[in-house]
């Protein structure tokens, strides 16, 4: 099959059924040729499972996050499905010939020869034709920006510059199955981006994809489903957000009994009266709102107004809305988070943050007490169709935008910003930024 050619839609590209792998751990390396010699049948190993029973399945076009702690699992499933290990039990099918990973990168890449023989060399290897490789060469060096370097040895390429040089092959290769991991986490902002907005038009082709990483907001923007891997076995397969929210709830350790330090002195910590009936009466909660997360610290009742203390999910563009939340503890808090992200028409996360990004330090709460936030939220955004989300947390060991989810409330609105030709001019892009511009007229 040629690699251009695109395999028949199918309901399933990969299968992945019961996939297991055990590796034997021996504590002495004597102990292994005793044991394969077997004269008295004693085991001298201790069984490890790296997998244990995985199912799932991805479908054409569509893209797989795959996302766990380290030592979840990940690389073992990656090397398993490109052939670089052998399941102990289970099975797996990808349907399709012209499979390519990340995993492969810089394969058969000499660090003597220059970049564009390089190509070749991977080409061959791959049992690509020649001819081929050479429809696409001017691409593929365009692609990649390497200037001078693409006529120069490899063994002067910085890392960046290596993984454009092999990420380009691969994408113009046209795979119709894709395996990326974190080889995209290394390169400048620039080459990212460009690298992401072609594994996008992939997808729209044909390809099929599994898409390792840590970056969540990647995984959250390109993947269509993703699964949580946790020592060894599938803890969640569904929605990206779902399981992003699981794996910060997973990955999130709480500070049980240990006091986060105060964000504010205590002379300058703010707290003020709202009613708390008012939010229960206008709240927009109900129990259709899907909630994520540990429990522990939930948002009873939410209400947005307008700067006149309307109820509505219409404002102005640069107008503010308020959003009240009524928060009740289920458990010992230490220094709870309350927060709220917004999402444009796509998807992609415009704003997130919380009362911590604030240096707002809300206090303890134990079982039963409950608290109200308010967030005043300007909305710098273009006008258009927006939803949101809130959320609550606990501070986690494991950096400042890693919480322990406690819980997590999506798709909330849809909140509506508008606009007056009359009396603003709408921008570009998806936020304003604080600008200015003078002139001054050349005087002839």
């Amino acid at each position: 099959m040629h690699p251009s050619e695109k395999i028949e839609k199918v309901e399933s590209v990969i299968k992945v059924e019961s996939l297991s792998k055990r590796f034997k751990i021996y504590a002495n390396p004597w102990h292994r040729p005793l044991e394969w010699i077997g004269l008295n049948q004693k085991h001298y190993h201790d069984d490890f499972w790296a997998l244990k029973d995985i199912s799932f399945e991805v479908k054409q076009e569509k893209c797989l996050g795959i996302i766990g702690k380290n030592g979840a699992g990940k690389s073992t499933l990656l090397k398993i499905l490109t052939g670089a290990l052998y399941p102990t039990s289970g099975t797996y099918t990808i349907k399709g010939k012209r499979v390519l990973s990340l995993l492969e990168l810089g394969t058969g890449f000499n660090p003597e020869l220059t970049g564009k023989e390089n190509l070749f060399n991977s080409a061959a290897i791959l049992n690509f034709p020649a001819n081929y490789l050479k429809e696409r060469l001017a691409d593929i060096e365009e692609f990649a920006e390497l200037g001078d370097y693409w006529e120069r040895p490899i063994k002067l390429y910085s890392s960046g510059m290596y993984v454009r040089l092999a990420f380009s092959l691969f994408v113009f290769l046209e795979p119709e199955v894709l395996i990326i991991d974190e080889a995209l986490s290394v390169g400048d902002i620039f080459f990212q981006q460009k690298s992401f907005a072609k594994i996008r038009q992939m997808l729209s082709s044909g390809t099929t994809c599994l898409f390792v990483s840590h970056d969540l907001n990647a995984v959250l923007n390109l993947c269509h489903d993703a699964i949580l891997l946790d020592k060894g076995k599938l803890a969640l397969w569904g929605d990206p957000q779902e399981v992003v929210t699981s794996y910060l709830t997973l990955v999130g350790r709480r500070q049980s009994g240990k006091a986060a330090p105060s964000l504010l002195p205590t002379g300058e910590r703010k707290e003020k009266t709202f009613s708390v009936q008012d939010i229960i009466e206008n709240n927009l909660l109900n129990k259709h709102h899907k909630r994520w997360g540990a429990g522990g610290l939930q948002i009873e009742a939410l209400r947005v107004t307008n700067k006149e203390g309307i109820d509505t999910l219409s404002v102005e563009m640069e107008e503010a809305l308020s959003l009240h939340m009524l928060v009740v503890a289920r458990d010992h808090i230490i220094a709870p988070s309350v927060g709220i992200e917004l999402f444009d028409r796509i998807g992609n996360r415009v704003f997130s943050a919380g009362t911590r990004q604030l240096g707002i330090a809300l206090p303890d709460l134990y079982l039963g007490e409950k608290i109200v936030v308010r967030f005043d939220v300007t909305f710098n955004v273009v006008p258009g169709q927006y939803t949101f989300g809130v959320g609550t947390s606990e501070p986690s060991q494991e950096g400042p935008n890693i919480g322990f989810a406690h819980d997590r409330i999506e798709l909330l609105g849809p909140i509506a910003v508008n606009f007056d030709f009359n009396k603003l001019m709408p921008f570009y892009g998806l936020a304003k930024l604080p600008m200015t511009a003078e002139f001054q007229k050349v005087l002839v």
